[in-house]
């Protein structure tokens, strides 16, 4: 199973830097994946739909309501903390509002990407594409070199387009339906 460091020393490495051994080794180095990381798995982890992060909640509603707009807000999960709402039951009209979820309804559902911290969650393709995230983060501050920059976001374009291949081969496929507007066609 990866570590924290063990993912930010795979970034240095795809840098051609040297890895670190601690996030608190006091080099240069491990001051900025101490920094960066939690930033860079938090957006890698928001930009795609993990099936290693995605929960389920029924949310609580909260004791104060909208001023307009909605009649209800729900709080969104802190434990696990939400970093996006992926779908809502029986797809509602709602709106995120800060850390709320507006709506008209009484009870809500949700589906959600999850903040994991442990790495040991991850799938393998998570780990490669925080990687790449992260070097393509650090590859100035560590290089000076807006060649590599680039070169790494491909890099971690690429990851997640892997991983919409294989998650598109795991589940159940959704079943087609047509609508009056497809059938006039």
């Amino acid at each position: 199973m990866p570590s924290e460091i063990d993912i930010a020393s795979g970034a240095l490495t795809k840098l051609g830097a040297q890895s670190i051994t601690s996030f608190d080794d006091l080099t240069a180095r491990s001051n900025l994946c101490r920094d960066y990381y939690p930033t860079v798995r938090d957006a890698v982890l928001r930009a795609y739909p993990w099936n290693c992060a995605i929960e389920r909640a029924a949310l609580p509603m909260d004791a104060t309501d909208p001023l307009f707009g909605y009649a209800h807000r729900f709080q969104l999960p802190v434990i696990p903390y939400c970093l996006r709402v992926l779908q809502v039951e029986d797809d509602i009209e709602y709106n995120i509002e800060g850390r709320y979820l507006h709506c008209d309804e009484t009870s809500v559902n949700i589906k959600f990407i999850a903040r994991l911290t442990d790495p040991g969650l991850f799938d393998s393709l998570l780990v490669d594409a925080i990687e790449c995230r992260l070097a393509a983060e650090l590859a100035y501050p560590v290089t000076a070199s807006p060649t590599l920059i680039q070169s790494m976001w491909s890099l971690y374009k690429a990851k997640l387009e892997e991983a919409r291949g294989v998650d598109g081969q795991e589940g159940t496929v959704e079943k087609w339906t047509s609508n009056a507007l497809t059938e006039v066609r």
